[in-house]
C-alpha cells in the first residue's frame, strides 16, 4: 500500500490542500514561494518527505504543514 502525505499550504491569500509532496513542491516552485535555482523540485520534495504530521516550514512567505500520513 502506498502512503500519502497529505499537507496544507497557508498562504496570504488563504490555504490550499495537497495530497502529496509532489504536488506540494510543484506549487511552491509553480506560485513562486520557493525558487528553483536555490530548491530544485527534488530537494523541496525530500524535505516535504521527510516532514513529521503536525510539522511545519516556511517557504517563502507560505508555510506548510504537514497534516498527516495516510497508508
Amino acid at each position: 500500500m502506498t502512503t500519502i502525505a497529505e499537507f496544507v499550504v497557508d498562504t496570504p491569500d488563504g490555504e490550499i490542500e495537497f495530497p502529496t509532496a509532489g504536488s506540494t513542491a510543484e506549487y511552491l516552485l509553480g506560485a513562486g514561494f520557493a525558487h528553483a535555482d536555490r530548491e530544485p523540485h527534488w530537494h523541496m520534495r525530500w524535505c516535504l518527505d521527510r516532514m513529521e504530521p503536525g510539522e511545519s516550514m516556511d517557504v517563502g512567505n507560505a508555510r506548510v504543514i504537514r497534516e498527516a500520513t495516510q497508508e
